[in-house]
């Protein structure tokens, strides 16, 4: 999987860039939020894109996000029954992740409904599909920080709190084992260094 590019800006369109990595013209789809993000870069600079690789039967396509917030988003549209990439990037191109996340929360579907391409029912099924997913979503990224840690290790901490919860162990379990993990590694570790010990753990 194809999880961030980093290379020259070559051509860059509201709905489309293209980067060249080591010689190869990359094309991605945008948001235009993503594309008010990099606008101001001169052709040929550096940058970095998160990226998904949507895959189908005839077509390959990869999307490009100038945020890895806006990417998670982004699959977790896709993932809700009517809504295809190219729609997910429409939602993504309106309003800002935030808004769109806010509303669905408030179960608003007048604002969602202003999005071409999503109708009443589309709306709805939204909100119910995401709104639990987003909740379960703020109470992993809202545990409390372990107190030991560097910012840059607790990032790492949050994230493998993240996978864990994926690989259906309990938040508080995971967020108890990291923070005894916290007082025994470094900056340096990975993030699957860190998995990996939590798992051989016995408070997990």
């Amino acid at each position: 999987m194809i999880e961030q590019i980093t290379g020259k800006i070559i051509q860059k369109s509201p709905t489309f860039c293209v980067i060249d990595c080591s010689g190869v013209g990359i094309g991605l789809n945008i948001s235009l939020n993503t594309f008010q993000k990099i606008k101001n870069s001169q052709l040929n600079s550096k940058v970095s894109l998160f990226t998904h690789l949507h895959v189908r039967e005839d077509l390959l396509q990869l999307y490009g996000f100038s945020e890895t917030e806006e990417k998670e988003f982004f699959r977790m549209l896709i993932s809700v029954a009517g809504i295809g990439p190219r729609l997910a990037l429409t939602l993504l191109s309106g309003p800002t992740t935030k808004d769109i996340k806010d509303a669905i929360s408030r179960e608003d579907v007048a604002i969602l409904t202003r999005v071409p391409g999503i109708g009443r029912k589309t709306a709805q099924r939204l909100i119910l599909e995401l709104k639990e997913k987003m909740a379960t979503e703020r109470e992993i990224r809202g545990l409390p920080p372990v107190a030991v840690a560097s910012d840059q290790l607790h990032e790492k901490l949050n994230e493998a709190v993240q996978a864990l919860v994926q690989l259906g162990y309990k938040q508080e379990n995971a967020h108890h084992a990291l923070s005894k993990l916290a007082e025994k590694i470094s900056d340096e570790i990975s993030v699957e260094e860190i998995i990996k010990m939590a798992l051989k753990s016995t408070t997990l």
